[in-house]
């Protein structure tokens, strides 16, 4: 009996050790955060959010950070009558993620903007874009009504004003290397959190590309919630409307009243 289960033991531990081999060799990357939380204070400004991990010496990593997704609605401008410039169409963008940045190490990075920004054919770009990741993959997961809107136009516009918000972006080049040690190498990178980056969940994923195909995968979730007094105007704003408004009103009019004290006599408007 004693023998039976001494067999059966050291079975398990080489199927143990086998899996852990081969997960091991599929170049699965580790990823930490510095902070996993966020908090929105009163006087927050956006802030910046180390990641690090560790991948395989003869790979690369990319790091993508998705918020949710939701439906967008644009108006696109154009001359009317070949004179003025007005909005002219409705367009709805169904399914764009509130917040999208990619991270990028330097050689990999200019890979993904050449296939991006000139249609370049390289192989690890259109292989990265297979992956998700970048404009050139995003767009294709978007739908933009309606269908007879130029959706290549309409994307790209998008995009510029996301960017100019700076809540979409690609960072080349942002990610560094730390030395190989027993084939396997450290990297870091530096996650801008812009301010208008809103409370909520999104999700922080690690790639390794190797040869020009996906690896391994990892990932983490960053939160990010209001604090302090951010949290108690959204409380009051969610929970209690009726009396929000009535601060809401009282501040304006006490406003209104100081600036009036302040610049009374002051001769009026010249």
């Amino acid at each position: 009996m004693n023998r039976t289960i001494y067999r059966i033991l050291l079975c398990v531990l080489a199927a143990l050790v086998w899996c852990g081999s081969a997960l091991a060799a599929n170049g699965d990357p580790t990823l930490q955060l510095a902070r996993t939380t966020l908090k929105i204070t009163t006087f927050y400004n956006g802030t910046t959010l180390k990641a690090s991990g560790t991948l395989p010496a003869d790979s690369d990593v990319l790091l993508h950070v998705i918020g949710a997704k939701k439906n967008v609605a644009l108006k696109v401008k154009g001359k009317v009558a070949g004179l003025l410039w007005m909005n002219k169409t409705d367009v709805e963008l169904e399914n764009a993620p509130a917040v999208y940045m990619v991270y990028t190490p330097e050689r990999v990075g200019k890979d993904l903007l050449l296939s991006q920004l000139e249609g370049n054919a390289k192989a690890l770009a259109k292989d990265v874009a297979m992956l998700g990741i970048g404009y050139k993959a995003l767009v294709k997961d978007i739908a933009i009504k309606p269908e007879t809107a130029d959706k290549k136009f309409v994307f790209g516009e998008y995009v510029k004003l996301m960017e100019k918000a700076e809540v979409y972006g690609v960072y080349n080049g942002s990610v560094e290397y730390g030395p190989i040690k027993g084939g396997k190498k450290s990297f870091t990178v530096t996650l801008t959190i812009p301010p208008k980056m809103n409370a909520g969940k999104y999700l922080v994923e690690a790639i390794t590309i190797k040869d020009g195909k996906a690896d391994g995968r990892a990932s983490e979730e960053l939160t990010i919630e209001l604090s302090g007094l951010p949290r108690m105007i959204a409380s009051l704003s969610y929970e209690h409307s009726l009396l929000f408004g009535i601060m809401a009103v009282a501040i304006a009019v006490a406003t209104g009243l100081l600036i009036g004290v302040l610049f009374k006599g002051g001769g009026g408007a010249h």
